[in-house]
């Protein structure tokens, strides 16, 4: 989670330096242009969530195998999604972490409760708990 939210910092630090850069001049623009490389050379999404999948699945007996496996149709996101609602993570805390908006993790939420044939009276967060 440290590592999600560090990479959510340099992130926007990546942004705030685009927009800057194209207010200065070309001098410091090739400047600004070698720090946003640097930063996105440190921040490698897909190693950061090999390890937080590997010690996600010590902490939670192999939550992710095990729903891979069940529900082999579901995507890398959803798996994501998945594993933020077992950790019982709020729609406001799973925003940041997946890079998308609240509204987007609602229907997140709602394709995942379809992809995963629940009954519609029944909680995702349940579900994600007992399985």
């Amino acid at each position: 989670m440290q590592v999600t939210q560090k990479n959510e910092a340099l992130y926007d630090l990546k942004e705030q330096l685009k927009h800057i850069s194209q207010k200065v001049n070309p001098d410091a623009q090739k400047y600004l242009q070698k720090l946003i490389k640097n930063i996105e050379r440190n921040t490698s999404q897909k190693e950061d969530w090999e390890k937080f999948e590997l010690h996600f699945d010590q902490v939670y007996e192999n939550f992710t195998k095990r729903i891979r496996e069940k529900y082999p149709n579901l995507t890398p996101n959803d798996i994501k999604l998945c594993a933020y609602l077992r950790m019982n993570l709020s729609t406001k805390e799973i925003a940041p972490l997946l890079n998308i908006s609240i509204r987007g993790v609602e229907i997140s939420r709602y394709r995942l409760h379809k992809k995963l044939n629940m009954p519609q009276n029944e909680n995702l967060i349940d579900f994600m708990m007992n399985l």
